[in-house]
């Protein structure tokens, strides 16, 4: 089936086509991504259609199995220790999809560690209905979890920020290079499909935003700037009082982020595990990403009194963060059936070939001591260094 059957059966492409047209014949791509993933009643998101895991359209840390939740669960407790086990600690999560998270951490944290747990309140940031139903339900079982509508909703809290896959789906510009100045990338429609166009920047945040990118890359060369990042950070510092923001996606920093093979840029569309490099194919039905600048990431954190407190690709982060797991667990033949079937999790989750170097960690402190590390960054690797 061709792109244009398939994109003029989903119920969105009447409202993409109006916009559109009452743009003057061109949307800039970010709020084209901007509907298809967040409008209340067609988007991906907004309308609750985004599923992961096997029956759903990609695959997350978090659907590979609880290990990953509970290794994020004794991050917390490390951070609640590191702040001094202050009576009352909040546990704010964004982007938590269907609550498979925030399950596996409270689990955990109920199940092993009592006083931590009487100190922990989870919040979750969801502004769809929809998807706050679903998270109910998963978690009913809890009685210390709210729910706030937006960031800016969020009481003050002392404690830890945690997201996981959220900003490679923030809406981004994209750009692309004509040898000699960056142009922005808009959708159009010819003959009811939607079409790439490119003209001048117009916006000038975005044209002082093109300004951070590299002027030598070959003509042609396609860049994503999520400019979204920099409010979200700002938000997040007026929330959080102390304590730690700790986000995981995958991404790239510094010369990395403009190797050859990334002349297309990151923007890719998923759904049933299928794979699409252009992003334009049945708004509202597929998942739309572009991966993380880590480095763009850490400039605006320290733009916004953040302090950098690790960075490093997923490998690495969990060794650090299951190492006093692994250590417990004595020889392998007097382990049992669930502690095998977690370590072939953590397997998945480590492998170098996939989500171990695909996936990246960093953590932003605020009144937060940065040494020594936190002991998921005890063995960071690339580092702070590389942002």
């Amino acid at each position: 089936m061709n792109s244009e059957l398939q994109v003029s059966r989903t119920p969105l492409l009447q409202v993409i086509h109006q916009e559109i047209s009452e743009a003057g014949g061109v949307l800039p791509f970010r709020r084209f991504m901007e509907l298809a993933l967040y409008h209340p009643e067609y988007g991906y998101y907004g309308s609750g259609r985004a599923r992961v895991g096997k029956e759903g359209d990609f695959f997350t840390s978090v659907s590979v199995g609880s290990i990953y939740g509970r290794l994020l669960a004794s991050v917390c407790c490390d951070v609640w220790e590191r702040l001094g086990k202050p009576s009352v600690f909040t546990i704010v999560e964004q982007g938590a999809n269907d609550g498979s998270m925030a399950a596996d951490i409270l689990g955990s944290l109920k199940n092993d560690d009592a006083a931590f747990y009487k100190a922990v309140r989870f919040m979750i940031v969801e502004p769809f209905p929809v998807n706050r139903d679903i998270q109910k339900q998963k978690l009913a079982g809890f009685t210390n979890v709210t729910w706030e509508r937006s960031l800016e909703e969020l009481p003050t809290f002392t404690g830890i920020h945690l997201s996981n896959e959220l900003l490679d789906a923030f809406p981004v510009d994209s750009v692309r290079w004509n040898g000699s100045t960056w142009e922005e990338e808009c959708v159009a429609c010819h003959d009811g499909a939607l079409v790439w166009t490119t003209r001048p920047i117009q916006d000038p945040e975005l044209q002082t935003a093109a300004t951070n990118l590299p002027a030598y890359l070959t003509k042609g060369f396609r860049a994503e700037i999520n400019r979204a990042m920099n409010p979200w950070l700002t938000t997040l510092h007026k929330r959080l009082e102390r304590g730690v923001v700790l986000t995981v996606d995958y991404g790239q920093a510094g010369e990395d982020r403009y190797a050859p093979h990334r002349a297309d840029g990151t923007l890719l569309a998923f759904k049933k595990h299928e794979r699409f490099n252009d992003p334009l194919g049945e708004p509202g039905l597929r998942d739309i990403t572009a991966q993380v600048d880590f480095t763009a990431l850490a400039r605006s954190s320290r733009e916004v009194g953040f302090e950098i407190l690790g960075y490093s690709d997923q490998h690495h982060f969990l060794v650090g963060a299951a190492e006093p797991w692994l250590r417990s667990l004595g020889d392998f033949t007097e382990r049992s059936d669930a502690a095998r079937r977690d370590l072939g999790a953590l397997q998945a989750l480590l492998n170098p070939g996939s989500m171990g170097m695909q996936f990246k960690a960093i953590a932003l402190g605020k009144d937060f001591p940065a040494e020594p590390p936190l002991g998921c960054f005890k063995y960071q690797r690339p580092g702070i260094g590389v942002l």
